[in-house]
């Protein structure tokens, strides 16, 4: 009886172990800023409606401070399903999920401009 309740906890610890995600040695994660990623996904995804020098009249975020200020209305939108009101971008296809991703990044990260 207690070799096997010794066989089944050397079990259990092994199949811990193995299911333990490590963080690997050096490995960093990439900063999402508003000049690098978040412009050309404005510029791709919410133009002209957002860019008023592209004659949009919604929420500017053709510059940092606006983008800043709806970053997380921004991405609650993004990641509705395209029937729920407020689903951006509006009259399109859902981003992909890694466009989402490039935006909470943002958004989880700080908001930083560059």
């Amino acid at each position: 009886m207690k070799k096997n309740l010794l066989v089944l906890t050397l079990m259990g610890i092994i199949v811990f172990a193995a299911c333990t995600k490590k963080a690997s040695p050096g490995k960093t994660v990439k900063q999402t800023t508003y000049a690098t990623d978040i412009v050309p996904l404005i510029q791709a995804k919410c133009s002209p409606c957002h860019l008023p020098t592209k004659g949009g009249r919604k929420a500017d975020f053709e510059n940092y401070a606006g983008a800043k200020k709806y970053g997380a209305d921004m991405l609650a939108r993004v990641m509705l399903n395209p029937t729920d009101r407020g689903f951006m971008p509006f009259k399109h296809d859902k981003l992909p999920a890694e466009e989402i991703a490039i935006i909470k990044n943002w958004v989880d990260q700080g908001m930083l401009e560059k």
